[in-house]
């Protein structure tokens, strides 16, 4: 077997069953035969159904779902000669708008099981709850209670709105703690209001958070954001989309190869948009750290 393509039967809103009944016939027009379907039957089984492939030698696993599904599969496979690929089907989609991935099923598949594999970077934070790899973005603070709310809403629209509905929620109870984190060998100390740990450009449904991150420099890119009022940050949510964040002077923009962060008051942390502790925290970069199927440059 070349390929295990891993199904998430949940992710946007059962969006992936339907598009695989599509794909199927394509592939079996186009020739494409040695692969096998599995379904993931809940949390944490696509992490295990790919580590079972990589130690059986399969040369890629295709995750059929979401940021979430992908991350599973990311951390099933990391730092082996087994590659990820992607056929996007969630809420978001980052991470494959990031590596250049068609949006359409059946191109997306052909791309997955035919296209040629390279290594990008892998991040990894580790909490008290353990450590876990993650292939686009992570973060601490307000984006993290944004991710909560949003694993929280109907699955039944995807893209930006609920990465939106998020925010406007979140929006009116949190508040800036004061932290303090270590970037390589400067160190902040002050309230902040999110720190995102990048090694791709977008998350959020297409926020631009880090403009010029790319996914094989062997560097994060982190967006550290100061205190801000409401109002400030209802002024600047429209802009991450564009990038424009980055003229702001509560906004940083930062390389660096570790973090470390710590806050006296309980600060959620997020992976790929999935909750995985609380501050203290720390992220170190692991270049070329995983095979991947991508879409051009």
């Amino acid at each position: 077997m070349r390929s295990l393509v891993v199904l998430n039967p949940v992710a946007g809103n059962g969006g992936g069953p339907r598009a695989w009944q599509r794909v199927t016939p394509a592939l079996s027009a186009a020739g494409i035969a040695d692969w096998e379907c599995v379904t993931s039957a809940g949390i944490g089984h696509a992490r295990e159904l790919a580590r079972a492939a990589a130690q059986a030698g399969c040369e890629r696993v295709v995750a059929v779902g979401g940021d979430g599904t992908v991350c599973e599969v990311a951390n099933g496979v990391a730092r082996t000669q087994t590659a990820v690929a992607i056929v996007p089907t969630g809420t978001g989609n980052d991470g494959s708008r990031n590596l250049g991935i068609p949006n359409e099923p059946i191109a997306a598949a052909r791309l997955a099981l035919t296209g040629p594999i390279r290594a990008i970077d892998l991040g990894e934070i580790e909490t008290s709850r353990g450590s876990t790899y993650f292939v686009n973005v992570a973060g601490f603070g307000f984006d993290a209670e944004v991710t909560a709310r949003v694993n929280a809403l109907p699955k039944r629209i995807g893209g930006t709105v609920p990465y939106v509905v998020g925010v406007l929620q979140t929006l009116w109870r949190f508040r800036a703690p004061s932290m303090r984190i270590g970037l390589d060998t400067r160190t902040v100390e002050r309230r902040v209001f999110l720190v995102a740990v990048a090694n791709c450009a977008t998350y959020g449904g297409g926020m631009r958070i880090a403009p010029e991150a790319v996914p094989d420099d062997g560097l994060f890119d982190v967006c550290l954001v100061g205190d801000l009022s409401r109002l400030a940050v209802l002024r600047l949510i429209p802009k991450l989309y564009s990038g424009g964040h980055r003229s702001h002077s509560a906004v940083e923009l930062l390389r660096c190869r570790e973090v470390h962060a710590e806050s006296t008051v309980r600060v959620s942390c997020q992976a790929d948009g999935e909750l995985v502790g609380d501050l203290p925290a720390s992220f170190r970069i692991h270049p070329g750290g995983l095979r991947c199927v991508t879409g051009p440059p």
